[in-house]
């Protein structure tokens, strides 16, 4: 009983250490646990870019990475990886037992095809929001693989997206039908009307059509505050306005002289607008002209920009340091010298005359801010003659004198230059310019007449008597009636019948010889028959004219044409007609 008793429990111990041989045995032809503590391990880290690429060892998958504190039994051992968008990619690796390896996999790149058709065809594609130049149907190959975003679409069309993938050396075809879309035809008006306008980026066109929904519309010019809105377009035509606030500032500044009269301008909807300055005014942002003037000083103009705060500007006029009555020429270019000027200095006069024709009406006072420099003398044949010799013109030359004139030969260059109509005054005076490198130009109308008054308040200069004329003008006389018919001439004799040399009578007051007579004198202004809405300053009225004014009368005028404040027309030139420049100082 005992004997098989004991052969039972060594027949048990027999079955178990089979079973533990058999299991040992599998575990270690399996790379399980008896080898491991046999042979010991060795650890794997692994990556690879991209990740998420299957990790096969020795032809087992072990999973995907990054794979980390992967064990292994120590020995060469392969690793193979496998990407859906890249070639597989093998390593043999040798471990010991303990170590830790890391290995990284870096998948070199990969390509497929993508083909992309729509209906209706010529439909815009953009990949992963990249636009493609090409319209469909369009083939785009090689192209990197990967997953991809494929977005189509048309005008008047339904928009479409749709993911994708590229496999290496795989074609993929992705196709679209793009349904009609209702749409929006699309009308803004816009205040102001040169306001750049974008309705989702896009610049605005007007009638242009999208399809319905909702669209963010922006609006903006400078000097205004931008608009920036959400507006639903429905089915057909769509109206909608948009207006543009101005922005505004305010202008504070300090004036020295305070006496000085300050204007502001700035552009307006229909051009630049003029106004007074007033201390703290309220003006829209943007650029902005501050002008100021004031007896004796030099005008100051400056461009400045408002912002949507108060900005402060300090103006220091400049005093004139000028002393009036003093004579000047100055150096030509080309050789010699200018005609002799005289400085005439600021002041205020009444320009017209109340019992005078209605052209020199109504009566105003005018006031002279900025002094200058005029002709002494009315410009000369020798003066013009060396203008013509520059411009190559002397093969025009004055008509000869007649007999009557008696001028002796050396005196004929003395005499003032006559048969100029208006446009020759202007190019001679340029030419002076550009010559001497001041600003030379016809005296304004108001600058004429300040001039032949010389402070006074009469007909003449010299008062009312016209029989005083002679002693002071060239005009029509004694000496001019015996050779030519006139109803009304001056009753005595100035010694000439036609011209006489500039100089030959005494200067006015204000330094200036024959201001009065000898020839008609061209002025800047157009004419316009009467004085309403003329400047008080001494600015002349320009613009485009048919007409220009002539002023003081000539050799053939009468006492009455030869007042400080008679006024004729004329578009051509004349024996009786010549110039008188002006310098700006």
């Amino acid at each position: 009983m005992r004997t098989r008793k004991a052969h039972s429990t060594l027949l048990r111990w027999g079955l178990i250490g089979t079973l533990v041989v058999v299991v040992a045995a599998t575990d270690w032809y399996a790379g399980g646990v008896v080898p491991q503590l046999v042979l010991g391990t060795a650890t794997l880290n692994l990556t690879s870019a991209p990740d998420e690429a299957n990790v096969f060892l020795g032809g087992k998958p072990v999973g995907h990475t990054p794979l980390r504190n992967q064990r292994v039994l120590p020995g060469e051992l392969v690793i193979r990886m496998e990407h859906r968008f890249h070639d597989a990619i093998a390593r043999r690796v040798g471990t010991e037992r303990g170590e830790v390896v890391d290995l990284h996999i870096e998948f070199p790149p990969s390509s497929g095809r993508l083909e992309v058709v729509t209906n209706p065809r010529g439909a815009r594609v953009a990949v992963d929001g990249h636009v493609i130049d090409d319209l469909t149907p369009v083939a785009l190959a090689p192209h990197p693989t990967g997953s991809f975003e494929v977005t189509t679409w048309i005008h008047g069309r339904e928009r479409k997206t749709e993911a994708v993938e590229i496999l290496p050396r795989q074609n993929t075809e992705v196709a679209f039908e793009l349904e009609r879309v209702p749409m929006s035809e699309i009308y803004v008006s816009r205040i102001p009307r040169d306001a750049e306008l974008e309705i989702d980026r896009r610049p605005y066109e007007p009638g242009m059509t999208l399809p319905i929904g909702t669209y963010r519309l922006t609006a903006s010019r400078s000097g205004y505050a931008p608009v920036d809105r959400t507006i639903e377009f429905t089915r057909g035509r769509n109206d909608r306005s948009i207006i543009l606030e101005r922005l505004k500032g305010s202008l504070s500044l300090v004036v020295m002289p305070e006496r000085a009269e300050v204007e502001v301008s700035y552009p307006d909807a229909d051009g630049w607008r003029r106004l007074p300055y007033r201390e703290g005014m309220v003006i829209p942002t943007g650029p902005v002209v501050v002008q100021a003037t004031a007896l004796g000083h030099r005008p100051y103009e400056r461009q400045l920009a408002v912002g949507p705060t108060t900005l402060k500007h300090v103006i220091r006029m400049e005093a004139y340091d000028i002393r009036t009555g003093r004579q000047f020429r100055d150096k030509l270019e080309s050789g010699g010298e200018g005609p002799l000027l005289v400085i005439v200095g600021t002041g205020r006069f009444r320009m017209g005359s109340d019992s005078g024709p209605a052209d020199e009406r109504p009566v105003r006072t005018v006031v002279i801010k900025e002094p200058f420099a005029i002709g002494v003398f009315e410009t000369t044949r020798d003066d013009y003659d060396r203008y013509r010799a520059a411009r190559g013109m002397l093969g025009t030359v004055s008509k000869p004198l007649e007999p009557h004139d008696a001028i002796a030969p050396e005196s004929m260059g003395r005499l003032p230059m006559a048969r100029l109509a208006w446009e020759d005054g202007r190019d001679y005076v340029q030419w002076l310019s550009e010559e001497t490198g001041y600003r030379y130009r016809l005296p304004s109308e108001a600058e004429w007449e300040y001039v032949a008054r010389g402070g006074s308040t009469g007909v003449y200069y010299f008062g009312a008597d016209p029989r005083n004329l002679c002693a002071h003008a060239n005009i029509a006389d004694g000496a001019y009636a015996r050779h030519f018919r006139k109803a009304d001439v001056a009753d005595c004799t100035d010694g000439s019948v036609r011209w006489a040399r500039v100089g030959s009578f005494p200067p006015n007051p204000f330094g200036v010889h024959d201001i009065l007579g000898n020839v008609e004198e061209w002025v800047a202004d157009c004419w316009r028959d009467n004085y309403r809405n003329a400047p008080r300053d001494q600015r002349a009225r320009t613009g485009d004219c048919a007409t220009h004014v002539l002023r003081g009368g000539a050799w053939d005028s009468s006492p009455h044409e030869v007042t400080v404040s008679y006024r004729s027309l004329s578009n051509r030139g004349s024996n009786a007609r010549g110039v008188r420049v002006v310098r700006e100082l």
